[in-house]
């Protein structure tokens, strides 16, 4: 899952993004006509405010790109000897690995650790924890209590950045009042600079109320690197703070020997979620969400199909071993899923084949209508699989504009209904 995408998923107003990942075109009921951007971009500032004094508890962020080294890439506060708090679209991208410093206000110096785990409470909460290889020393952040509300008050920002320079850092941690004035979500704060305002490389860093961490800076508005009084987002700790507390206390997420598992990089670490035999819908309430899985891990003796429509529906592949997604061309696509056991029935799908009596290469499909059109697959399919429960209507064109169709319920060779190497386009239905 691209950064960018995450943006999108997250609702934070990525409605034409251009370079830097700024992002113009919206509006917000509520809000000024500019919109939210995605603080994906390269840069990191608090606009304004003020030199912060030592914090040795604030962590900078890094992506990690093979040769090229570590990468500045948001703000984050130390919670526990071996968690970080920060935004979920500051974690390691495709290619990419996280790596922290701690312990020190000077920008790229402190103790760097490594980051092993990452664990997020939903897809779309743009809150995350990173679990570190060793232990950093603190001192700790205190949370927000899960009864708190800090609407209505003063809070003090801090991330490392200049005074609006993209790319260029400042030198030392800085900090800002900011005012925070109610709800954007019933997740996210909504908030005002008063001496300050934050901006992209900001996010993941924390908002502070009578020293407790009230929030973690997630989005800006109407901030062109000038604006002291940008409006921002933050999502609440206290709606998470059950999560988090759980997360620390349990440990870096272990999946059980059984479970088919989904992770967000192809290199089968980042985000995961597990899942057991039966079917599956990923809504964004999903931990691995929509549209994000890059890898799957599938245990000896189970089947796994993978649907690129929620209710199993359209395009689909089925896989029997640990697969990397993005090298096999189904990465960032899949919206539901069917685990069973590798000896069941295929019941699942409509399977069309190569040549005559089910053999050659094969491709599979869920409920709903689909192109073979400018695929491989357009006018190849010569033997069909319909499983008992589905309706297959198969097109010599593009559906009903076609000038031949047949209705199939049950497995059949194609040659002896005329339509061997004619089908262009499909509809699939349950009975």
């Amino acid at each position: 899952m691209k950064k960018r995408e995450l943006g999108h998923q997250l609702g934070l107003a990525a409605c034409a993004v251009a370079a830097l990942g700024l992002s113009t075109g919206c509006s917000f009921d509520g809000v000024s006509d500019e919109p939210f951007e995605p603080l994906d971009s390269q840069s990191s500032e608090i606009v304004g405010g003020e030199v912060a004094e030592a914090s040795p508890w604030a962590v900078q962020v890094f992506d990690v790109r093979g040769t090229t080294g570590d990468f500045y890439q948001c703000t984050g506060s130390l919670v526990a000897p071996r968690w970080v708090l920060t935004a979920q679209h500051c974690i390691a991208d495709e290619g990419e690995t996280s790596a922290v410093r701690v312990g020190s206000n000077t920008y790229r110096e402190g103790r760097r650790i490594a980051v092993d785990a990452v664990e997020v409470p939903s897809a779309k909460a743009d809150i995350a924890l990173l679990h570190l290889t060793e232990n950093a020393d603190g001192p700790f952040v205190q949370l927000a209590q899960a009864t708190s509300v800090a609407t209505g008050r003063d809070a003090t920002a801090y991330g490392w950045g200049s005074e609006g320079t993209p790319l260029v850092m400042a030198p030392s941690l800085k900090k800002a009042t900011l005012h925070i004035d109610g709800w954007y979500s019933d997740e996210e704060l909504l908030a005002t600079g008063v001496t300050g305002s934050g901006w992209s490389g900001d996010s993941g860093g924390p908002w502070f109320v009578d020293g407790r961490q009230v929030a973690v800076f997630s989005a800006s508005n109407g901030q062109d690197g000038t604006n002291l009084h940008a409006r921002l987002l933050g999502v609440d700790v206290a709606r998470h703070r059950a999560w988090i507390d759980a997360t620390i206390a349990g440990g870096p997420t272990v999946h059980p020997s059984g479970q088919v598992v989904l992770h967000d990089l192809s290199s089968f670490a980042g985000i995961s979620q597990g899942f057991g035999i039966g079917r599956h819908n990923l809504p964004d309430t999903t931990i691995i969400g929509d549209n994000r899985a890059s890898a799957i891990r599938v245990p000896a003796g189970l089947r796994v199909t993978v649907f690129i429509d929620h209710e199993f529906g359209r395009e689909a592949r089925v896989f029997t071993s640990d697969t990397d997604l993005v090298a096999a061309g189904f990465d960032n696509t899949i919206s539901s899923l069917i685990v069973a056991n590798a000896s069941d029935p295929q019941l699942d799908v409509v399977t069309f084949y190569e040549h005559a009596n089910f053999s050659g290469a094969s491709v599979v499909y869920g409920v709903g209508s689909s192109l073979f059109y400018s695929t491989p697959w357009d006018q190849r399919a010569s033997s069909v699989r319909v499983p008992s429960g589905f309706k297959l209507t198969i097109y010599d064109g593009l559906w009903r504009y076609s000038s031949a169709s047949r209705v199939l319920t049950a497995d059949a060779n194609l040659a002896p209904h005329n339509f061997d190497d004619k089908t262009r386009s499909i509809l699939i239905e349950r009975l």
